[in-house]
């Protein structure tokens, strides 16, 4: 937990110190990362570092804290989707509000994306999936279904995990292209694949 020290830093010192962490992430993933470089980039002796945080994954956490803050006051203003939507509808919803995040804070978007590429422990167990954002996720696939939107047979945990990912890879490959010009219409088109494939049969026309 960050110490009560850092937040009795004056304000120039503290935005050094941040600067210097949020370089040090979105350039190396945690594994890599170094407190020295960190130090020597914030300009504070190593004791300093340690005067402000326990370790590494100390100041890790209390960055992806304060990531999660801006990222929560962005979204503030976003239109959020209708209930009468499907959960097709949902998954763009939450594809255009990460696009926006990618386009406003997109150091940050990084910083997540090398998340990816770490494969220690500590880093596994941050990206495991949010069980609540997933069980959202189900139910409305479970609403779907009840509303013959989606057929009652398919498993709702598969089809969550594959939307996720296709989402999830599709925001990747955009953001190290950093070209987002038709990235909702290509998703709005594989998602009224996967829709077509996944209703029931009385509501198939094609």
């Amino acid at each position: 937990m960050v110490t009560s020290t850092f937040h009795r830093l004056d304000e120039e010192k503290k935005k050094r110190l941040m600067d210097a962490l949020i370089h040090e992430f979105s350039e190396h993933t945690f594994s890599e990362a170094s407190i020295n470089r960190i130090v020597k980039d914030a300009n504070i002796s190593r004791g300093s570092f340690y005067q402000y945080f326990t370790d590494k994954e100390d100041c890790y956490l209390f960055l992806l804290q304060v990531i999660a803050q801006e990222k929560y006051i962005l979204f503030q203003g976003v239109v959020q989707q209708s209930p009468h939507d499907s959960v097709y509808d949902e998954y763009l919803g939450m594809l255009d509000r990460s696009i926006l995040w990618m386009k406003e804070k997109p150091v940050y978007y990084k910083i997540g994306a090398l998340m990816d590429l770490d494969n220690s422990d500590f880093i596994r167990n941050l990206t495991k999936l949010n069980p609540q954002m997933m069980e959202y996720f189900h139910n409305l696939i479970r609403r779907d279904q009840e509303r013959s939107i989606i057929r009652k047979d398919i498993d709702p945990l598969t089809l969550s995990d594959m939307l996720f990912s296709i989402t999830r890879s599709m925001l990747t490959e955009h953001f190290y292209k950093q070209d987002f010009t038709g990235m909702i219409e290509k998703a709005k088109q594989i998602f009224a694949i996967i829709q077509a494939g996944t209703q029931p049969k009385e509501n198939n026309h094609v």
